[in-house]
């Protein structure tokens, strides 16, 4: 082009100026940034700005795997992040909203409009087993809300679950607290990929009947409506599927995988009820028997086209304990560290047999990348994206450098506006049950933290205590060794400690198992919050419990935890580069953004 140009002369101004705008285009279109979508999830929002009325006490975020009343800032923070590094293509991998309340999902429905409208962004979301909580929505009670005065109050989507509350008690009814349902969280949520869009290059479902060639947006918008989507869950039980085929931008397929099954069943009194979804993928192959081979379908004709494919659910399709369940299983139980939502190999087989290669998931608020190797020796990669909503509070970046080549890379929130507005209203919280003549069993220094990363680990050290160790650790660990110092733990297992050397006094049993759930939740990122001196000691602890080999409880307690805490600490980088015709991911520098 540049040779042609010289050859016109001085006088052909608006041809030179033509040129110099083709090759202006040419020069920008090599330059342009690779496609990248970010991924955020499990933000569990609450609209505490708008309904102020609906912020929870901190005794019940601290005993629970996520805060409330933070969540609405972290989200906004995610965003603005998003924003500035210049992604357009936002990936939410369900649990949006706490229980799907409706005045919960319109709060995130404006957020996301906002942001669309103003930066240009387009989400992408699916179902979480707390959006929607049942398949035909729920009234929902919440019995800790928190008072201007530090007291707390109930309140109800409806009266009639008010009518054993004691006369004492300050309780009030707002029907917008109600759960909605698959019908109204797609219709609120219609513009963020769950319905065709005019943008959109294609989108289909597992009940269209169009394909590639003959897509047409009206007949596409014809056949989404809700009415085409249900399908027989069970005993002619109707339920929705809100999966969906979308292209976005050219050449790029997102595939949502609707992995949620409310499994119905009789009540007391022979009403039909419906089982959470929390146990993810391992209904599918019984209750969605239509699924995989529409998956199947997507990925062979992704594949004929050239397209990238990148599925995406609310829950994992591959072991995310780094390969430490059945070693969990066998030391502490199957319903410890939520094994029981550990995909089936057969669940998993099944997804990587009809193609998936690489998955991202939610759920589980842990950083992992889970790895599966099909029949035919290709590799699906299970991506957990962190949830913003705890420790450690993170999302992820896909960069797509090549048709199977990807850059995956954990961005932390660790500043996020407004996350110590309520502080004050915490204190009162204190205040209050002091008055009462009660003290708060979460730990005030929170109320110190100067950053929003600095809180959750508060958090976490809180759920740790609270929640974890009572309720999955077994009775010695309970109510021995987390009591202990590291020199008491040495000793008995009979280590002499070297004076000056050893850093023993300086941590207790609790820290250790404290640093366990860190290690399972955050992979690699949590070691910046484990003193390096503290790991020797563990280091050692858990080889000389291996050399006693006794019959001791503490002893044999202390070898499961060490065959545990090693699997966790070796794995999930923060950063690392993916090839698709590669058996395992790259690591990069392992840095944290």
């Amino acid at each position: 082009m540049w040779a042609k140009c010289c050859f016109f002369r001085g006088g052909d101004i608006g041809i030179w100026l033509v040129c110099a705008c083709l090759l202006f285009s040419c020069r920008v279109e090599k330059e342009e940034m690779p496609m990248r979508i970010a991924f955020i999830s499990d933000a569990h929002v609450q609209d505490v700005v708008g309904h102020p009325e609906l912020i929870r006490t901190m005794d019940v975020q601290m005993r629970s795997t996520r805060l409330f009343n933070e969540n609405y800032f972290a989200l906004l923070s995610a965003l603005d992040d998003v924003v500035g590094k210049g992604i357009k293509l936002v990936v939410l991998p369900g649990d949006l909203t706490d229980d799907g309340q409706y005045v919960n999902q319109e709060a995130v429905r404006r957020v996301l409009t906002e942001y669309a409208g103003r930066h240009g962004l387009s989400f992408f979301v699916t179902t979480g087993n707390h959006d929607p909580l049942k398949p035909f929505g729920q009234e929902i009670i919440g019995r800790d809300f928190l008072r201007e005065d530090g007291g707390t109050s109930v309140i109800a989507s409806s009266a009639s679950l008010l009518k054993d509350q004691p006369s004492d008690v300050s309780c009030s009814v707002d029907t917008l607290l109600r759960g909605a349902g698959y019908a109204e969280e797609m219709v609120c949520y219609r513009d963020f990929g769950y319905f065709p869009r005019s943008e959109y290059l294609y989108w289909e479902s597992p009940f269209t009947s169009y394909d590639y060639e003959s897509y047409d947006y009206k007949e596409a918008i014809r056949q989404s409506i809700l009415e085409r989507r249900y399908y027989t869950l069970c005993d002619s039980f109707p339920a929705i599927d809100a999966s969906y085929l979308v292209e976005p931008v050219d050449g790029l397929w997102l595939l949502s995988i609707d992995g949620s099954v409310h499994v119905p069943f009789k009540g007391k009194e022979g009403e039909i009820r419906y089982a959470g979804s929390g146990d993810g993928y391992n209904n599918i192959l019984s209750h969605k028997p239509f699924l995989v081979p529409w998956v199947k379908k997507i990925a062979l004709e992704a594949e004929k086209r050239g397209k990238t494919l990148i599925a995406f659910s609310h829950y994992p399709l591959v072991d995310f304990t780094d390969g430490a369940a059945a070693l969990i299983a066998k030391a502490w139980g199957e319903e410890k560290f939520d094994l029981r939502r550990v995909p089936s190999q057969e669940v998993t087989a099944a997804f990587r047999d009809a193609g998936i290669r690489i998955h991202f998931a939610g759920h589980m608020h842990v950083n992992d990348i889970g790895i599966w190797k099909g029949k035919d020796g290709k590799v699906l990669y299970n991506v957990q994206v962190p949830s913003i909503a705890n420790f450690i509070p993170a999302y992820r970046i896909l960069t797509l450098e090549g048709k199977d080549r990807f850059l995956i890379e954990t961005v932390t929130l660790d500043s996020v506006k407004g996350f110590d507005r309520f502080f004050p209203l915490y204190r009162r919280e204190l205040a209050y049950a002091e008055a009462q003549g009660t003290k708060s069993s979460w730990s005030e220094e929170a109320l110190e933290s100067t950053d929003y990363l600095t809180f959750c680990d508060w958090h976490f050290r809180d759920l740790t205590r609270l929640r974890f160790i009572p309720n999955e650790m077994p009775p010695i660990v309970r109510d021995s060794l987390v009591v202990m110092s590291g020199k008491v733990l040495w000793e008995r297992l009979g280590g002499e400690i070297s004076e000056g050397t050893d850093n023993w006094d300086s941590w207790t049993g609790y820290d250790l198992i404290l640093d366990l759930y860190r290690l399972f939740y955050g992979g690699r990122l949590a070691l910046k919050y484990i003193p390096v001196e503290r790991m020797v000691c563990y280091s050692r602890l858990f080889r000389l419990a291996e050399e006693r080999a006794d019959s001791l409880k503490l002893s044999g307690r202390i070898r499961e935890i060490g065959t545990i805490f090693d699997r966790f600490r070796k794995e999930d980088p923060a950063d690392v580069r993916i090839d698709l015709a590669l058996e395992a991911p790259i690591e990069l520098s392992g840095k944290v953004h």
